[in-house]
């Protein structure tokens, strides 16, 4: 009897501690979500709100756009050009589920050869880069087409966190002309970023890499904008957050070069395409460029297309053994040849070993014997007896190098480094070459591996310009420049004035002068005699660089050159002989004779110069 009495009491509390246990569940359910809209509403209200307008507002950076690159004239020589990329914006991804469908819609687009426009590899780096750069546009296409553009704007619903963007690219209205003074701009790389001096850009910005883009990049660059603007839950622009700022990007400033386009159309039109060589026309009063030329040529708009095809471009230009990159007029070390003559009389001069009237005893029959040694001059039937103005002409080696045994090659060196070579002369665009001028404890420090030592017969190779000497072509025209003027010799320079996006002077380049450079007045009239017979009087040289009514001074050279059969011709010129306004360097590789070769090129170039108006008369 008191064991089923018991049993409804025990059944009772079982129920109770049920209902206790199940109270208890919710009140601990309740004081949960609580305290978790307690967290999102109190605690993390300020990084929620931010998240929700992250997602509901977009800020997009505004590209500022680059500065233009003008001819002393006015000329526009480099612009901008609308861009559009195709990128991605991995915020807008709602889940996994979205993210792998657009993956797998881009994979599917093709072109209307039916050929994807998005490779998996490439597509899947993107995806991943854009994780953990979630509000940064990612570019998948850059530089698209018009056709793309359409493709991606027709699937435009399909394709959430997929957004057409409109940038600009560099635009060289003048293809391959400049190219080497210009440069070009690229993307930045992961090396370039992490220089303190480029903190301001992100990862896809554009950078100058090579020549005036490059050394201005800081006045060419501008400010970037920002703008926000209101997207919807598929990400599409709904337009621009009232009450938010619209800053506006600042242009960046144009420069103005010393560059005269006429003149650097004619010498781009006076050089062979197919020719390996170089050609300086500058100023040699200021050091004002006003023309350069590298052959082979180089187009700078390969370096604004979208990456496939840049790579393609690239391969191609990199690989090309005739090496279409290098600027040759500042980087192409070369043998000056007989132009060095300029430098061997000047020393002599100077230093009274020669005077207008030296004769020497060993007349030039072809030929001059020193020891075991017989040195040959270029024209095997013999000069004859000379004078320096006359061997400076007809470019005798024998003449010279009788001289440069009398004179001493620690002379003739420290005349040389006077006039520059053997140094860079600071060109505002990177990539210049030293040269070389050898004494006789350099050369054997030089060619020690070879067992080679100095000997009193490398004075007659260093007297005509050939053995241990190598010039750049901006350093033969720098130099006869300033021989001429006697002013002294100044730094070659591109840059001229810089203005602001309004077209306002910010800055104007003075004259630099970097040596005294030059020699005393007896000695200079001597060899601009000489200059000036090369050009002017029967029987010279440079018979083929005359320019009517203007009096032209040069000197042509035939460098030796071990690795060709022919000899590099050189021309050296300045004009007017009596107060120099330009002087021109052309160099070819392996074209033979400078006289026959290089100085017709000159000869374009400063008729150029003197008659700008025959241009204009449709004159080639």
């Amino acid at each position: 009897m008191h064991h089923n009495s018991q049993q409804p009491e025990d059944i009772r509390q079982e129920m109770n501690l049920k209902t206790i246990t199940f109270v208890c569940g919710i009140a601990i359910f309740f004081s949960i979500l609580v305290l978790r809209l307690l967290q999102l509403q109190y605690f993390e209200y300020e990084n929620n709100l931010k998240r929700a307008e992250a997602n509901r507002i977009r800020k997009i950076d505004v590209k500022a756009n680059r500065g233009y690159i003008l001819d002393r004239n006015g000329v526009v020589l480099v612009r901008n050009r609308p861009s559009y990329q195709i990128s991605l914006l991995y915020s807008q991804f709602k889940n996994r589920e979205v993210r792998d469908s657009v993956f797998n819609r881009l994979l599917r687009i093709t072109d209307n050869e039916e050929k994807r426009l998005l490779d998996s590899a490439s597509l899947a780096f993107s995806f991943e880069r854009g994780r953990w750069q979630r509000f940064r546009f990612q570019r998948l296409i850059e530089d698209a087409s018009p056709e793309i553009v359409a493709l991606f704007e027709e699937r435009g619903e399909e394709l959430p966190g997929i957004e057409i963007l409109i940038e600009t690219r560099r635009d060289y209205p003048f293809g391959s002309q400049g190219a080497h003074i210009f440069g070009y701009t690229g993307e930045i790389s992961e090396k370039e970023l992490e220089m303190p001096e480029n903190a301001r850009y992100v990862m896809g910005d554009r950078i100058g890499k090579k020549g005036l883009e490059f050394s201005y990049e800081k006045e060419f660059r501008g400010e970037n904008g920002l703008r926000y603007i209101e997207v919807n839950a598929l990400g599409r622009e709904m337009g621009p957050v009232a009450g938010m700022p619209f800053i506006k990007p600042v242009s960046g400033n144009s420069i103005v070069t010393t560059l005269d386009w006429r003149i650097q159309q004619v010498a781009e039109m006076a050089m062979p395409e197919d020719a390996k060589g170089a050609l300086v026309a500058l100023n040699p009063q200021n050091g004002e460029i006003y023309a350069m030329v590298s052959r082979p040529p180089l187009d700078p708009n390969i370096f604004s297309l979208e990456k496939k095809e840049l790579h393609k471009a690239w391969a191609s230009v990199a690989l090309d053994t005739a090496k279409p990159l290098t600027n040759r007029a500042i980087s192409g070390l070369y043998p000056p040849g007989s132009v060095f003559k300029i430098i061997t009389a000047a020393t002599g001069l100077e230093n009274n070993v020669l005077t207008e009237h030296t004769r020497y005893k060993s007349p030039c029959t072809g030929g001059f014997r020193f020891g075991n040694r017989y040195a040959r001059c270029w024209y095997a039937g013999g000069h004859g007896t000379m004078s320096v103005v006359n061997a400076l002409k007809v470019s005798c080696n024998v003449f010279f190098y009788q001289a440069g045994l009398d004179i001493g090659n620690k002379r003739i060196g420290e005349m040389a480094r006077r006039f520059g070579l053997g140094s860079a002369l600071g060109i505002d665009i990177p990539g210049e070459r030293f040269g070389s001028v050898v004494d006789s404890a350099s050369y054997e420090q030089w060619f020690a591996r070879r067992g080679w030592r100095w000997s009193q017969g490398e004075i007659l190779n260093i007297s005509v310009g050939q053995g241990a000497l190598t010039v750049t072509p901006l350093q033969q025209t720098a130099m006869i420049g300033a021989v001429a003027t006697g002013n002294g010799l100044y730094r070659p320079h591109f840059l001229k004035e810089i203005k602001n996006p309004e077209g306002e002077l910010i800055k104007r380049i003075e004259p630099e002068k970097i040596s005294d450079g030059n020699i005393s007045e007896y000695a200079k009239k001597i060899v601009l005699k000489g200059l000036d017979e090369a050009v002017n009087a029967p029987g010279g040289t440079a018979r083929r660089s005359i320019v009517p009514g203007v009096r032209v001074g040069g000197k042509t050279g035939s460098a030796e050159n071990p690795h060709g059969d022919k000899t590099h011709a050189w021309f050296a010129a300045v004009a007017p002989l009596d107060a120099p306004e330009i002087a021109v360097g052309v160099v070819l590789e392996n074209a033979g004779g400078g006289g026959a070769m290089a100085a017709p090129i000159a000869q374009k170039v400063l008729y150029a110069y003197f008659y700008p108006d025959s241009l204009k008369k449709g004159a080639k």
